[in-house]
């Protein structure tokens, strides 16, 4: 009997062994889990035991086994499951649930502090109510001081907040002071402005007033010498044909345009230096004022106007010329002038670099051109001795000039030319 203890001893270890091992236990219950109904057919059938187990083995054997489910592939799958996602489901809920069990555990852990430091308080308690105690005296003088402190604390913010309400007050007098005066100041600055405005508008009359007294006899005066030209041929204009041949004279569009322009005076007319003649221009005009002039006589021209008007400037101090007698006319005046030019700064660097001193210069006008303002552009050289052989020539100097002539009066009363000047040595070693 020894003998068959020992056995069944060992079969149940081995047993016990391979159900704890984790493959082979979560097969088996996996397997027991999917096959119950067979299960418990064999144990509770009615059949007899050897139908029943008869109809295991055929349940189970390799060709039903196959198409059955339930045999293998679903307990390998659950088992599968158990061993390999489960842990990590498991591992998920756990780190979802650190907040709730840390927070438990911060929870017990403040209640033990709060019951610890009531713990305390109840001895403290305990041990002062003991009359045998020496320090309650002393315990009963600190108590009356923290009274005293607490008593002078709140009178000291009680100073304080007067003290601070007083400042506050104080302050927004202070301001409302300040408004005050900032308001007067305001209406003071408001009644000054509007005498200013007032001092200004009557100046702005009087300068308008002013402008339209130097316009008006300044165009009374051309007006009244084109008609008295036009007199001696017995040509009669009328005064709005007057106006126009004035302002056609110009470059103004109409006789308001040159009455409205603020610059149309006497100072303005003696500054002019060159009346650009755009025949074109004129010609147009000319003709249109005549046609508008419905006037029987015959010898009304735009051709016979233009005659009249070359007659009547020839009384004002400046020329009345066409771009290319114009040019020439800038052309004439620059070369008479040419030492103003090589004294000129904008030469001064390249001269220094010929070691030449320079005497003449020679110039042509290479073009011109009227575009907002009229430019006539001009090309030579200088030349001169040797800074120190006076018989030897020196090295020439390339030198460019465009002269400019601004319109100060309408678009074509021109003012006298400003020059921008450039130069450079020759070099020999380009010829």
């Amino acid at each position: 009997m020894q003998a068959l203890d020992d056995i069944w001893s060992s079969i149940k270890g081995n047993a016990k062994i391979r159900v704890k091992d984790p493959v082979i236990g979560a097969f088996v219950v996996s397997w027991v889990f999917c096959n119950w109904d067979k299960l418990t057919t064999l144990l509770w059938g009615v059949k007899t035991v050897d139908e029943r187990v008869q109809d295991m083995v055929i349940t189970m054997s390799l060709s039903n086994s196959i198409s059955d489910l339930d045999l293998l592939a679903l307990p390998l799958l659950l088992s599968l499951t158990y061993l390999f996602l489960f842990p990590w489901i498991s591992l998920w809920v756990k780190r979802m649930q650190n907040g709730a069990v840390l927070s438990g555990h911060t929870h017990a852990v403040k209640l033990d502090i709060k019951r610890a430091e009531e713990q305390r308080e109840l001895n403290k308690a305990t041990l002062r109510a003991d009359p045998g105690k020496e320090f309650l005296a002393d315990e009963v003088k600190i108590d009356l001081q923290k009274e005293k402190n607490r008593l002078e604390r709140r009178h000291k913010i009680s100073e304080y907040i007067d003290n601070k309400n007083k400042a506050a007050k104080a302050d927004a007098d202070a301001k409302l002071a300040q408004a005050e005066k900032e308001r007067i100041d305001l209406e003071s600055k408001k009644l000054k402005e509007e005498v200013e405005k007032q001092r200004f508008e009557s100046q702005t009359a009087i300068y308008k007033s002013t402008l339209a007294s130097n316009r008006f006899p300044a165009a009374y005066q051309l007006m009244y010498f084109i008609s008295q030209s036009l007199r001696e041929d017995n040509i009669i204009l009328s005064l709005d044909g007057l106006s126009n041949t004035a302002a056609a004279l110009f470059g103004y569009t109409g006789a308001k345009e040159m009455m409205d322009d603020e610059r149309f005076n006497n100072e303005t007319l003696d500054d002019i230096k060159y009346l650009y003649q755009d025949y074109s221009f004129l010609a147009k005009r000319l003709d249109e004022i005549a046609t508008n002039e419905h006037s029987d006589n015959e010898d009304l021209a735009g051709d016979i106007l233009f005659e009249h008007l070359q007659g009547v400037i020839e009384k004002y101090p400046f020329d009345f010329l066409s771009d290319e007698l114009l040019a020439e006319k800038i052309g004439e005046e620059i070369d008479v002038n040419g030492n103003d030019i090589i004294g000129s700064d904008e030469l001064s660097g390249p001269m220094a670099e010929t070691d030449t001193i320079f005497e003449e210069i020679e110039l042509s006008v290479d073009g011109f051109n009227f575009n907002n303002v009229f430019e006539v552009s001009m090309s030579g050289y200088a030349s001169g001795h040797h800074r120190k052989e006076p018989d030897i020539g020196g090295q020439d100097l390339d030198v460019k000039v465009v002269a400019i002539c601004t319109p100060i009066l309408g678009k074509f009363g021109l003012s006298k030319y400003k020059l921008k000047i450039n130069g450079s040595a020759r070099d020999y070693g380009d010829d």
